[in-house]
């Protein structure tokens, strides 16, 4: 005979909660609220800097500027095209995790920005103030990883999608994902 805690502890290894009680109810609606604000923040400061990228919103470079401000972090090859890759990416993801469809996908594509970002800034400090600390991006790539592997939660589009109730192996496909995009744009356009 198992004792409800081990129930509870076999459900969370096997990603499936089906102990359905009321405070279990409770601690799944906190943590819902909890993630869809993670996601809506994530969402509004990388969709921000993606319009910035794009349309040169908000006082941004546009393409021609980010392009440029690629240049100046060390990648010389197709900086117009990883200007837009790196917009549209933003934009779409941030869309994506707003409305929370997608999620591991979305957080893994802005994961691997993040991830550039932190290389490409990773010799000019942690903290400097001019613009070259990647602190900034290294705490968005943070929150786009925990994303990929808790997925979006209850207050979301993927509500009933099989990675919602499993999402141990597409966070896996995701992470993956995000690891061959940084490295192939590390490798080909600096």
């Amino acid at each position: 005979m198992t004792s409800q805690g081990d129930d509870y502890q076999t459900s969370l290894l096997s990603g499936v909660d089906d102990s359905g009680g009321d405070d279990d109810e409770v601690r799944q609606g906190g943590l819902g609220l909890g993630l869809l604000i993670l996601r809506v923040g994530l969402a509004a400061i990388v969709g921000a800097h993606g319009l910035q990228h794009l349309f040169g919103a908000f006082h941004g470079p546009g393409i021609a500027g980010f392009a440029h401000v690629l240049e100046t972090f060390g990648y010389h090859k197709q900086t117009t095209l990883l200007s837009w890759i790196t917009g549209i990416v933003e934009v779409g993801g941030s869309a994506l995790l707003l409305v929370g469809l997608f999620t591991p996908l979305a957080a893994a594509g802005i994961l691997g920005v993040a991830a550039n970002a932190v290389y490409a800034k990773f010799h000019g400090g942690f903290f400097v103030g001019d613009g070259r600390g990647w602190e900034f991006e290294l705490l968005i790539g943070v929150v786009a990883l925990a994303l990929i592997f808790t997925g979006a939660g209850r207050i979301s589009l993927e509500k009933n999608t099989p990675w919602r109730r499993r999402p141990l192996p597409l966070g896996i496909v995701s992470l993956l994902l995000a690891a061959a995009a940084s490295v192939v744009v590390i490798v080909l356009a600096r």
